[in-house]
Protein backbone atom coordinates (compact mmCIF):
# COMPACT_ATOMS: atom_id res chain seq x y z
CA UNK A 1 0.00 0.00 0.00
CA UNK A 2 3.22 2.03 0.60
CA UNK A 3 4.04 1.62 -2.69
CA UNK A 4 0.89 2.48 -4.18
CA UNK A 5 0.63 5.70 -2.27
CA UNK A 6 4.14 6.55 -3.65
CA UNK A 7 2.81 5.72 -7.05
CA UNK A 8 -0.17 7.41 -7.06
CA UNK A 9 1.47 10.68 -5.53
CA UNK A 10 4.06 10.50 -8.28
CA UNK A 11 1.52 10.51 -11.34
CA UNK A 12 -0.37 13.11 -10.15
CA UNK A 13 2.89 15.13 -9.72
CA UNK A 14 3.54 14.87 -13.09
CA UNK A 15 -0.16 15.00 -14.21
CA UNK A 16 0.34 18.49 -12.70
CA UNK A 17 3.16 19.56 -14.31
CA UNK A 18 1.61 18.40 -17.32
CA UNK A 19 0.21 21.52 -17.56
CA UNK A 20 3.52 23.45 -18.30
CA UNK A 21 3.23 22.42 -21.46
CA UNK A 22 -0.45 22.76 -22.10
CA UNK A 23 -3.96 22.00 -20.62
CA UNK A 24 -4.32 18.16 -20.89
CA UNK A 25 -6.79 15.61 -20.00
CA UNK A 26 -4.28 14.40 -17.15
CA UNK A 27 -3.90 17.83 -15.54
CA UNK A 28 -7.46 18.49 -15.77
CA UNK A 29 -8.51 14.40 -13.70
CA UNK A 30 -5.44 15.66 -11.62
CA UNK A 31 -7.51 18.77 -10.96
CA UNK A 32 -10.75 17.39 -10.05
CA UNK A 33 -9.29 14.64 -7.87
CA UNK A 34 -7.64 17.68 -5.32
CA UNK A 35 -10.80 19.27 -5.37
CA UNK A 36 -12.85 16.49 -4.58
CA UNK A 37 -10.72 15.20 -1.96
CA UNK A 38 -10.15 18.79 -0.25
CA UNK A 39 -13.99 18.95 -0.39
CA UNK A 40 -15.04 15.51 0.78
CA UNK A 41 -11.80 16.16 3.93
CA UNK A 42 -13.60 19.48 4.24
CA UNK A 43 -17.22 18.09 4.60
CA UNK A 44 -15.98 15.35 6.89
CA UNK A 45 -14.05 18.17 9.23
CA UNK A 46 -17.06 20.03 9.02
CA UNK A 47 -19.16 16.89 10.23
CA UNK A 48 -16.85 16.22 13.36
CA UNK A 49 -16.70 19.29 14.19
CA UNK A 50 -20.34 19.90 14.56
CA UNK A 51 -20.35 16.36 16.79
CA UNK A 52 -17.69 17.27 18.97
CA UNK A 53 -18.65 20.93 19.42
CA UNK A 54 -21.83 20.77 19.48
CA UNK A 55 -23.90 17.19 19.49
CA UNK A 56 -21.45 15.70 22.32
CA UNK A 57 -22.17 19.21 24.79
CA UNK A 58 -26.44 18.86 23.91
CA UNK A 59 -26.80 15.17 23.75
CA UNK A 60 -23.94 13.37 25.50
CA UNK A 61 -22.52 15.71 27.93
CA UNK A 62 -20.67 12.56 30.40
CA UNK A 63 -20.34 14.51 33.94
CA UNK A 64 -20.96 17.78 32.68
CA UNK A 65 -24.62 20.11 32.41
CA UNK A 66 -26.00 19.86 29.19
CA UNK A 67 -25.21 22.93 27.19
CA UNK A 68 -28.66 23.64 25.97
CA UNK A 69 -27.30 27.04 23.77
CA UNK A 70 -25.13 24.48 21.55
CA UNK A 71 -28.41 23.98 19.62
CA UNK A 72 -28.10 27.25 18.19
CA UNK A 73 -24.76 26.72 16.38
CA UNK A 74 -25.91 22.45 15.92
CA UNK A 75 -28.91 24.14 13.68
CA UNK A 76 -27.02 26.40 11.52
CA UNK A 77 -24.25 23.61 11.04
CA UNK A 78 -26.95 21.43 9.80
CA UNK A 79 -28.56 23.65 7.56
CA UNK A 80 -24.97 24.13 5.21
CA UNK A 81 -26.13 20.76 3.92
CA UNK A 82 -28.48 22.05 2.30
CA UNK A 83 -26.78 23.35 -0.32
CA UNK A 84 -26.74 19.80 -1.42
CA UNK A 85 -31.01 20.00 -1.96
CA UNK A 86 -32.02 21.25 -5.34
CA UNK A 87 -34.73 23.42 -3.84
CA UNK A 88 -33.97 24.10 -0.63
CA UNK A 89 -30.28 25.21 -1.38
CA UNK A 90 -31.41 28.88 -0.67
CA UNK A 91 -31.38 27.68 2.60
CA UNK A 92 -27.68 27.24 3.35
CA UNK A 93 -27.16 31.19 2.68
CA UNK A 94 -28.42 32.05 6.12
CA UNK A 95 -25.58 29.88 8.32
CA UNK A 96 -23.04 30.82 5.15
CA UNK A 97 -24.25 34.51 5.68
CA UNK A 98 -23.80 34.66 9.75
CA UNK A 99 -20.29 32.71 9.57
CA UNK A 100 -19.44 35.19 6.49
CA UNK A 101 -20.89 38.40 9.40
CA UNK A 102 -18.88 37.06 12.17
CA UNK A 103 -15.46 36.38 10.29
CA UNK A 104 -15.50 39.31 8.57
CA UNK A 105 -15.73 41.47 12.47
CA UNK A 106 -12.77 39.21 13.53
CA UNK A 107 -10.82 39.67 11.08
CA UNK A 108 -11.31 43.69 11.01
CA UNK A 109 -10.72 43.55 14.74
CA UNK A 110 -7.60 41.41 13.92
CA UNK A 111 -6.59 44.03 11.26
CA UNK A 112 -7.31 47.25 12.68
CA UNK A 113 -5.19 45.55 16.29
CA UNK A 114 -2.28 43.84 14.37
CA UNK A 115 -2.05 45.60 11.08
CA UNK A 116 -2.68 49.65 12.61
CA UNK A 117 -2.67 50.17 16.13
CA UNK A 118 0.59 47.33 17.26
CA UNK A 119 2.28 49.23 14.58
CA UNK A 120 1.87 52.56 15.89
CA UNK A 121 2.88 51.41 19.32
CA UNK A 122 5.88 49.56 17.77
CA UNK A 123 6.88 52.52 15.77
CA UNK A 124 6.84 54.94 18.74
CA UNK A 125 8.08 52.74 21.04
CA UNK A 126 11.60 52.44 19.22
CA UNK A 127 14.79 53.51 20.54
CA UNK A 128 16.78 56.25 18.91
CA UNK A 129 20.21 55.15 20.58
CA UNK A 130 22.06 52.47 20.34
CA UNK A 131 20.21 49.46 18.75
CA UNK A 132 22.64 48.41 15.88
CA UNK A 133 24.75 51.78 15.80
CA UNK A 134 25.44 54.50 18.22
CA UNK A 135 22.93 57.00 16.64
CA UNK A 136 19.88 54.38 16.01
CA UNK A 137 19.96 54.44 12.50
CA UNK A 138 17.96 51.49 11.57
CA UNK A 139 15.19 53.17 13.96
CA UNK A 140 15.47 56.83 12.01
CA UNK A 141 14.96 55.25 8.83
CA UNK A 142 12.06 52.87 10.05
CA UNK A 143 10.19 55.81 11.40
CA UNK A 144 11.11 57.90 8.16
CA UNK A 145 9.67 54.90 5.64
CA UNK A 146 6.40 54.76 8.09
CA UNK A 147 5.87 58.79 7.97
CA UNK A 148 6.81 58.16 4.31
CA UNK A 149 4.12 55.90 3.56
CA UNK A 150 1.54 57.36 5.71
CA UNK A 151 2.36 61.11 3.59
CA UNK A 152 1.73 59.04 0.46
CA UNK A 153 -1.99 58.31 1.05
CA UNK A 154 -2.29 61.95 2.69
CA UNK A 155 -4.77 63.58 -0.25
CA UNK A 156 -6.18 66.38 1.57
CA UNK A 157 -3.40 68.54 0.18
CA UNK A 158 -1.41 69.00 -2.74
CA UNK A 159 1.86 67.03 -2.80
CA UNK A 160 4.57 69.51 -3.30
CA UNK A 161 7.23 70.51 -1.27
CA UNK A 162 8.53 68.53 1.92
CA UNK A 163 4.78 66.71 1.28
CA UNK A 164 6.37 65.90 -2.26
CA UNK A 165 9.57 64.31 -0.98
CA UNK A 166 7.60 62.62 1.77
CA UNK A 167 5.23 60.76 -0.99
CA UNK A 168 8.11 59.78 -2.80
CA UNK A 169 10.04 58.28 0.20
CA UNK A 170 6.63 56.30 1.34
CA UNK A 171 6.02 55.27 -2.50
CA UNK A 172 9.72 53.57 -2.89
CA UNK A 173 9.76 51.99 1.03
CA UNK A 174 6.60 50.38 -0.38
CA UNK A 175 7.46 49.32 -3.71
CA UNK A 176 10.73 47.33 -1.22
CA UNK A 177 7.98 46.16 1.03
CA UNK A 178 5.74 44.74 -2.20
CA UNK A 179 9.25 43.41 -3.88
CA UNK A 180 10.26 41.39 -0.52
CA UNK A 181 6.80 39.99 0.05
CA UNK A 182 6.96 38.81 -3.50
CA UNK A 183 10.30 37.32 -3.25
CA UNK A 184 9.23 35.28 -0.74
CA UNK A 185 6.20 34.41 -2.29
CA UNK A 186 8.27 32.93 -5.05
CA UNK A 187 10.80 31.32 -2.50
CA UNK A 188 7.83 29.47 -0.80
CA UNK A 189 6.57 28.51 -4.14
CA UNK A 190 10.52 27.34 -4.90
CA UNK A 191 10.33 24.80 -1.55
CA UNK A 192 7.59 23.38 -2.98
CA UNK A 193 8.86 22.74 -6.34
CA UNK A 194 11.75 21.21 -5.09
CA UNK A 195 9.50 19.06 -2.10
CA UNK A 196 7.66 17.76 -5.09
CA UNK A 197 11.31 17.08 -7.39
CA UNK A 198 12.30 15.36 -4.37
CA UNK A 199 9.67 13.20 -4.22
CA UNK A 200 9.70 12.02 -7.78
CA UNK A 201 13.68 11.60 -7.57
CA UNK A 202 14.00 10.48 -4.10
CA UNK A 203 10.81 8.28 -3.16
CA UNK A 204 9.66 7.66 -6.48
CA UNK A 205 12.78 6.85 -8.75
CA UNK A 206 15.36 6.22 -5.45
CA UNK A 207 18.31 8.11 -7.48
CA UNK A 208 19.04 10.57 -4.54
Amino acid sequence: METLGIWIGALCTLAIFSYLLRENPFFRTAEHLFIGMAAGIGIFYGYQSIVTNAWNPLFNPGDEPRQWFMIVPLVLGVLLYTRFLKKGKWISRIPLGFMVGVGSALAIRGVIGASFMNQITATMSLPLWGVMSKFGIDSLLFILGVLGTLIYFYFSREQKGPLKVGASIGKWVMMIAFGASFGNTVMARMSLLVGRIYYLLGEWLAIL
